[in-house]
C-alpha cells in the first residue's frame, strides 16, 4: 500500500466515528457493496451480506457496512485500493481498525454524554487554519474533492477531532496529585544500577524464540551457581550498549529503561538475581547492583516529583478510562 494512501487511512480513522445502534448495511448493487464483497473473498468477516457485529455496545454496533461507509468517507476513490493488499495485510488492516474505530466511537458518545460541544466559532477557526495551511478553501475543496471526499465531510471530522481533544483536555485538568502520593513516591528508589545480560528476539519464530529463552535459562542457572556475572555477560549478552561494561547500566531513573525490565530494577532485592524478564527486545536476565534514594529535602523536589506524577497519571488515563467505558457499556469486539 502506498504512503499516501496509509495517511489517509490514519487520518480517516482519527477523524471519524459513526456508529447507530443496528449498524449500517451496505446496499447490493452499490459499487461499496462490491468493494466489499471482493475484499470478503480473501477476509471473510467483513461480507457485507453476513454483516455481522464487528463491534456492539449498549450504544452503538458497527458492522462491515458501518467500517465501509466509515472508511470511504475519509478515503473517497482511494477506497478501491484495498483490494491490492493480500490476505494477512488485510486482516492486519482491519483488526486494528476496527478496534481503533470502536474505541474511537466510544469515546464520542461519552464526551456527548457529559455534555463536551465545540462551538460554531471554534469550529470555524480551526477549519480556517486547515484552509490557510493547504493553500486557502477553494485550493483545499479541489484537493479533496479529486479523491472524493467533501468540505461537509471534513467539516464533521474535525469537529468530533475537537470533541475528543476537549474531551481528554477535561480529563486531564481533572487529575491530581495527593500529598500522600508525593511522599511515597519520594521515599521509592530514584535509581539503579544493575548488570544484565539480553538475548534478542526480535523478528525470530516462535521456535527459534524457544532455542533463546533455553539458552538463557542455562546462562541464569550457571549465574546462581556462582559464575561471575559481568564475565557471562560480557561473553554471551547481544547488547551492544553494555556488552563491553560487563552488562552494566548504572544509576539510571525510573521512567528511562522498559517497563517490565525496570519493574526488575527496581523491586528485585539489591544482590539478587531476577528471573527471566521479557521484553519487546528479548530475554534478559538482571544483577542488581545498587539502588539509591533522592538526597534532596522533599521541599526542594516537591514540585519536580508533582509533575512527574502528573505526567504518568496522564499517560495510564486514556487505557484506564477506556477500559472502566467498555465494561459500563458492555462493548465487545468480534472480528
Amino acid at each position: 500500500m502506498r504512503k499516501g494512501l496509509l495517511v489517509l487511512v490514519v487520518l480517516a480513522l482519527c477523524f471519524n466515528g459513526c456508529g447507530s445502534k443496528k449498524g449500517i448495511k451496505l446496499e447490493k448493487g452499490t459499487p461499496l457493496y462490491d468493494l466489499a464483497k471482493e475484499i470478503a473473498k480473501k477476509y471473510p468477516a467483513m461480507d457485507p451480506d453476513v454483516n455481522k457485529d464487528l463491534v456492539s455496545c449498549k450504544y452503538f454496533t458497527l458492522t462491515p457496512g458501518t467500517f465501509f461507509t466509515e472508511l470511504q468517507r475519509g478515503m473517497g476513490k482511494n477506497t478501491d485500493q484495498l483490494k491490492t493488499l493480500d490476505e494477512k495485510r488485510l486482516q492486519d488492516f482491519f483488526k486494528a481498525n476496527v478496534e481503533r474505530l470502536g474505541e474511537r466511537q466510544l469515546f464520542l458518545e461519552t464526551a456527548k454524554a457529559e455534555g463536551i460541544k465545540i462551538t460554531p466559532a471554534e469550529l470555524d477557526s480551526t477549519l480556517l487554519k486547515i484552509y490557510t495551511q493547504n493553500g486557502g478553501q477553494e485550493a483545499f475543496a479541489k484537493r479533496i474533492g479529486d479523491q472524493g471526499i467533501t468540505l461537509d465531510v471534513v467539516r464533521q471530522d474535525v469537529e468530533r477531532e475537537m470533541t475528543l481533544r476537549k474531551y481528554f483536555d477535561k480529563k486531564n485538568s481533572e487529575i491530581k496529585v495527593a500529598a500522600e502520593e508525593l511522599e511515597n513516591i519520594y521515599n521509592q528508589d530514584k535509581t539503579a544500577s544493575v548488570r544484565h545480560i539480553l538475548l534478542t528476539t526480535r523478528g525470530l519464530s516462535d521456535s527459534a524464540k524457544a532455542v533463546k529463552r533455553t539458552m538463557m535459562q542455562g546462562l541464569l542457572d550457571r549465574a546462581k551457581a556462582g559464575e561471575d556475572f559481568a564475565a557471562l555477560a560480557k561473553q554471551y549478552t547481544e547488547d551492544p550498549g553494555s556488552k563491553n561494561n560487563g552488562g552494566l547500566y548504572e544509576n539510571f531513573p525510573r521512567g528511562q529503561m522498559v517497563k517490565p525490565f525496570e519493574d526488575a530494577a527496581f523491586t528485585v532485592p539489591v544482590g539478587q538475581l531476577s528471573d527471566i524478564v521479557e521484553t519487546d527486545y528479548g530475554y534478559h536476565i538482571l544483577q542488581i547492583v545498587d539502588r539509591k534514594k533522592e538526597t534532596r529535602p522533599l521541599a526542594d523536589v516537591k514540585a519536580e516529583l508533582e509533575q512527574q506524577l502528573l505526567r504518568e497519571k496522564r499517560r495510564n488515563m486514556t487505557q484506564t478510562l477506556l477500559e472502566t467505558l467498555k465494561k459500563e457499556a458492555d462493548y465487545k469486539i468480534s472480528i
